[in-house]
């Protein structure tokens, strides 16, 4: 299945390539003129005392993952479903419902991963990459834990929602939340006292927070990794029972 989903998805891509092309590579150019290039005249270093762009560019990896996590799970939980064009296929595919949400989540998964490395490929050439490789390494670590909660939070909203406007309302307020309230690119300490409780311990949060911490000490938090991923895995059973209440009307 996972292999099946893998090559639609490459065929896709093979169908709209120069558009797809143009904005991957625009898209961390973007981001690393409007937003890293003022704001690290402003803020030279985080309140924790970390380079700005060793702050940021992580960050930035971060939103770039979320964005090339949504197509695929937009497409099949919520656009062709109200649409009517997919949930009786899903029905009568010859694998249990949580391996048709993990195979989803995997696929979404890998394609998000590789547009990483991409970008981390364009913003080595924009400017000196601040991360080692070890840095890198775990960083892709807990990238991985921080799209199984989001994918699994997006497939939430495609299962739940059934209008349009709706959705996008909720993925227009999910887009500001992922820019601005997991301190990808502002620090939580910035915000008052009971936002900041708030946003640090919200789950899309802790991933990056558990790769700041590394790279602040070189400490390894398993524990809010573990946490996360229990987190993830448990949610994943939560939308196979969705998707089997949907699957009955």
């Amino acid at each position: 299945m996972i292999l099946a989903l893998l090559k639609r998805r490459l065929w896709l891509w093979q169908n709209r390539l120069i558009p797809s092309l143009i904005l991957l590579l625009a898209m961390p150019v973007i981001l690393f003129a409007l937003v890293n290039l003022p704001l690290k005249n402003i803020m030279g270093h985080s309140l924790s005392g970390v380079p700005f762009e060793l702050w940021v560019i992580p960050g930035f990896i971060f939103v770039i993952s979320s964005v090339g996590l949504f197509p695929l799970l937009y497409r099949d939980f919520f656009d062709l479903r109200v649409h009517q064009k997919v949930l009786v296929h899903v029905a009568l595919a010859p694998y249990r419902k949580r391996m048709l949400i993990g195979g989803y989540l995997i696929v979404a998964g890998i394609e998000a991963m590789i547009l990483s490395l991409i970008s981390l490929v364009i913003f080595s050439g924009l400017a000196p990459f601040p991360l080692t490789l070890i840095d890198t390494l775990f960083m892709m670590v807990c990238l991985a834990v921080y799209l199984l909660l989001l994918g699994n939070y997006f497939i939430s909203m495609g299962l739940l929602i059934d209008t349009v406007t709706t959705f996008f309302l909720i993925t227009f307020i999910t887009c500001i939340f992922i820019l601005f309230g997991n301190g990808f690119i502002i620090e939580f300490g910035f915000f008052p006292a009971g936002i900041e409780n708030f946003l640090r311990w919200q789950p899309l949060s802790i991933p990056y927070q558990a790769f700041q911490l590394f790279i602040r000490s070189g400490i390894i938090d398993w524990a809010l990794l573990f946490s996360s991923l229990l987190l993830g895995l448990l949610w994943m059973l939560g939308n196979t029972t969705i998707l089997k209440r949907k699957l009955r009307h």
